[in-house]
C-alpha cells in the first residue's frame, strides 16, 4: 500500500481515538476470523492493526478485481483472488481447496475472513473459515474491532473443535463481549 494512503490511516485511527491491545499474532499460519463487521471502517481499523502488529494479512476478493489496472494495488493490500466457475459463482469446496492449497505452499500466510458474509444482521455464518483452518491443520485467531472501547487486536489462536458447533460457540462467547460500530446490524452465529 502507497505510504500516503499508509499514513493516512494511521492519522485516521489516531485522530479517532483508537488504540491496539497487546496481543500479538505469534504463529506463521492461521485463519484470522473477524465478527461483527458491520461497517467499512473496520477495512480502515484492521489494516491500521496489522501494522502496527507488523503481520501481513490477505483477504479473498473476486478473482476479477486482481487483474489490470488494480492488479499492482490488490496485491500490495494483501488480495488472495478467489477462482469461480463459468456462472461466475464460488463453489465452497472449489474456494476451501483454493485456500488450503495456497497455506500449505506457504512458509507464512494469514488470511482473514469475515464469516457474516454481510454487514446487514446474519446469524447464518458462512462455514469455510472452519473447513479451511481444519483442512490446513492451522489455528483459527479472533481478531476484533471494539467500538466501546476503541481497541483493536487478537484473541488467542486455537486449533478449531472437532464440529463446527463447539468451533462456533468458542466464536459466539468471545464475540458477545464486542461492540461493532453498529451492534443492531451484528448477530452471533447460529449453533445447530
Amino acid at each position: 500500500m502507497s505510504f500516503i494512503l499508509r499514513a493516512l490511516f494511521k492519522f485516521l485511527f489516531f485522530i479517532k481515538g483508537w488504540k491496539t491491545d497487546h496481543s500479538t499474532v505469534e504463529v506463521p499460519k492461521a485463519v484470522i476470523v473477524v465478527g461483527g463487521h458491520t461497517s467499512n471502517w473496520d477495512f480502515i481499523f484492521g489494516a491500521v492493526t496489522s501494522w502496527k502488529k507488523k503481520i501481513f494479512i490477505h483477504f479473498t476478493i473476486k478473482e476479477s478485481w486482481v487483474k489490470f489496472p488494480f492488479k499492482g494495488f490488490m496485491n500490495k493490500m494483501g488480495a488472495f483472488p478467489i477462482k469461480r466457475d463459468k456462472t461466475g459463482k464460488i463453489q465452497k469446496s472449489n474456494f476451501v481447496e483454493q485456500v488450503v492449497h495456497k497455506f500449505n505452499s506457504s512458509e507464512s500466510f494469514h488470511l482473514c475472513i469475515t464469516p457474516e458474509a454481510s454487514r446487514s444482521p446474519n446469524k447464518n455464518w458462512k462455514s469455510g473459515f472452519y473447513h479451511i483452518a481444519k483442512n490446513a491443520n492451522v489455528p483459527i485467531i479472533l481478531g476484533f474491532i471494539d467500538y466501546k472501547t476503541k481497541t483493536t487486536g487478537f484473541g488467542k489462536a486455537f486449533y478449531p473443535h472437532e464440529t463446527i458447533q463447539e468451533t462456533l460457540k468458542v466464536i459466539n462467547d468471545f464475540y458477545k463481549n464486542i461492540t461493532p460500530r453498529y451492534p443492531e446490524k451484528f448477530k452471533l452465529a447460529q449453533i445447530n
